[in-house]
């Protein structure tokens, strides 16, 4: 099977009558494997990194050492390098994308918040970085990979812990790439609300930000189909009942929306009017509220649910994406 380690899927041999486990991660050939298929002595799998797309690779049983078959084609003048940002011994640590000519970096945390962001291709991201953006993939302290004490540590941490990580994984990355100068703000879900966050807790130094379907006022994120999910991650037992008033403060303040206010930067919403995970209801209430300030913002509601991920709505998200960060709309 597969699993991730780090920031990177690994090959994993679960041997069931001795009850051990293998993973197959020290030797380089192995990384970014996906387990396709094993038959007849031979184990086929997928192979990718964030600059080389998926190819297929193959592995005797009695060696497990992967070895393309055919030669993988990267993408031309791109690289990748995994940052580590925490210096405390805590697992913090992020992926950077890009060429060394770009000027502008787009920060992209995940969403769940319990999730990764791994070393396989991903499309979107080869889209931003052919189109001139620099991309920094964010697996702040709850990211799965990691082991279990740290995905435990998000609980009762969530809009604070990974907003700070967020950022510094930012600042880590400025250090390392000093021709960075514009920051955008990008990611679904868990992402949309960090990256709502980080607009309004360091309004300085993001130029502008994009959310989709984003956690906005977890107050009022109860009517979605995981409503123990804003208990839990606001560090509170889920009692099946009305939200107490010391509950309701407490969600609130770990809410983007606490720090309206103090958001500068324009901010394009982008919503799923069938998503049942985080209610369209969430940027319609950040829409009008930041209006009401005299704030840029605005918003395009998809026939789509909580991914986006429809063809035409993937397309046209991330066209719409490029188009507001270089003022083209």
């Amino acid at each position: 099977i597969t699993c991730i380690q780090g920031q990177t899927l690994s090959p994993v041999i679960i041997d069931i009558e001795s009850k051990s486990v293998e993973v197959l991660a020290k030797d380089e050939l192995n990384r970014g494997v996906t387990v396709l298929d094993v038959s007849e002595g031979y184990i086929v799998g997928s192979r990718s990194d964030p600059v080389t797309p998926p190819h297929l690779v193959v592995a005797r049983v009695s060696d497990q050492k992967f070895v393309p078959v055919f030669s993988p084609t990267s993408l031309a003048d791109m690289s990748w390098n995994q940052l580590n940002f925490l210096e405390d011994g805590s697992a913090g640590s992020s992926i950077y994308v890009g060429s060394q000519e770009n000027s502008k970096l787009i920060l992209w945390p995940h969403g769940g918040p319990h999730a990764c962001i791994t070393t396989s291709f991903n499309q979107e991201v080869a889209f931003f970085a052919l189109l001139g953006y620099s991309v920094l993939l964010v697996n702040y302290r709850g990211s799965l990979g990691f082991g279990e004490e740290h995905v435990w540590s998000l609980l009762g941490n969530i809009g604070d812990r990974d907003v700070k990580d967020c950022d510094l994984a930012r600042e880590t990355c400025l250090k390392t790439h000093p021709n960075l100068t514009k920051v955008f703000a990008y990611g679904g879900s868990h992402g949309g609300f960090l990256a709502l966050h980080l607009a309004g807790q360091y309004p300085d130094q993001y130029v502008k930000v994009v959310a989709r379907n984003p956690g906005v006022n977890l107050t009022s994120k109860l009517v979605s189909d995981i409503p123990d999910w804003n208990f839990n991650e606001a560090g509170l037992d889920y009692a099946w009942l009305a939200p107490t008033p010391h509950q309701i403060s407490k969600m609130y303040y770990k809410s983007p929306i606490s720090n309206i206010e103090r958001i500068q930067a324009p901010v394009y919403l982008m919503v799923g009017k069938n998503d049942l995970r985080v209610p369209p209801s969430q940027s319609y209430d950040l829409l009008h509220a930041m209006k009401s300030l005299g704030k840029q913002v605005k918003l395009t509601a998809y026939q789509d649910n909580h991914p986006l991920s429809k063809p035409e709505s993937l397309a046209d998200r991330l066209f719409n994406t490029v188009l507001f960060y270089e003022d083209m709309e």
